[in-house]
């Protein structure tokens, strides 16, 4: 019997508005989602897709500023029951202050956050401990380039739940072929994880039914990004991009096979 997938959905801060990015986000909540990554935009982002870059560069064009992202958390996170995550990049962090950053995070309800480039092992300017300290989950990513032995060590030393598992190690790409040699790759991941009670999510380049039913049983969850903000760019002109969210993320899920509460 297969067993429920988490999702992480992922949306970009103030793109391509505030209210709208807010409708997407409700969308993909309502949809199944139990997590939010929210991105705070930045202009050279080294992990994202031009899809994900065009965004990011729109929304910091039309006036995006850290408060805004710092709303949308808050809204969210006050409104529904999910967890939001916010995802920045160091230069943002930096510029901030980086335990003002930690604290607004805390004051708006935030469960955790993601800055890709403080890679595990590196100087971070004692931002772990910040979020350590303030009781916000600092999740580690993880790369197919990524040793064994430094996962294990990220296992063992975060204070997160799980490890965001990048099943690729450039741009996210359109879709990302999940082969044997991927799930094996992902199966050795979950199993050394586990050994430290921590679980993990996959994403990069995550955006049809289809992959998704190949890691059922294999992850605690997936990540989904450009799938999202696709959808977010042929509807931007609707009234109802809450609803087209919500029913695109269940056709992703395919919910029916297996229980999600959508209740936020």
């Amino acid at each position: 019997m297969k067993h429920k997938i988490e999702l992480m959905g992922h949306i970009i801060a103030g793109y391509p508005s505030m209210q709208l990015c807010l409708c997407a986000a409700t969308g993909i909540l309502k949809g199944g989602a139990k997590y939010l990554e929210v991105q705070f935009p930045f202009s050279d982002g080294n992990a994202d897709g031009s899809a994900m870059q065009k965004a990011n560069n729109y929304s910091l064009q039309h006036g995006f500023i850290p408060n805004h992202g710092f709303t949308i958390i808050e809204t969210l996170a006050n409104n529904t029951s999910r967890d939001i995550i916010a995802m920045a990049y160091a230069n943002t962090v930096f510029n901030y202050g980086l335990e003002n950053f930690v604290k607004e995070l805390k004051r708006c309800g935030a469960y955790g956050l993601i800055v890709p480039d403080f890679r595990f092992g590196e100087n971070d300017f004692g931002l772990r401990q910040f979020c350590k300290d303030l009781d916000i989950y600092f999740i580690e990513l993880a790369t197919p380039l990524t040793p064994s032995k430094r996962i294990r060590e990220m296992a063992i030393q975060t204070n997160a739940p799980f490890l965001y598992i990048l099943a690729g190690s450039g741009f996210i790409s359109n879709q990302t072929h999940i082969n044997r040699e991927m799930l094996d790759y992902i199966e050795d991941i979950s199993e050394m994880c586990a050994l430290e009670s921590k679980d993990i999510m996959v994403g990069f380049g995550i955006n049809n039914p289809s992959q998704i039913s190949l890691l059922l049983d294999k992850v605690y969850g997936v990540a989904v990004g450009s799938y999202f903000i696709d959808i977010i760019n042929k509807n931007k002109e609707s009234n109802d991009l809450m609803s087209i969210i919500q029913k695109a993320t269940q056709e992703l899920l395919k919910i029916e096979s297996f229980t999600t509460n959508t209740e936020i």
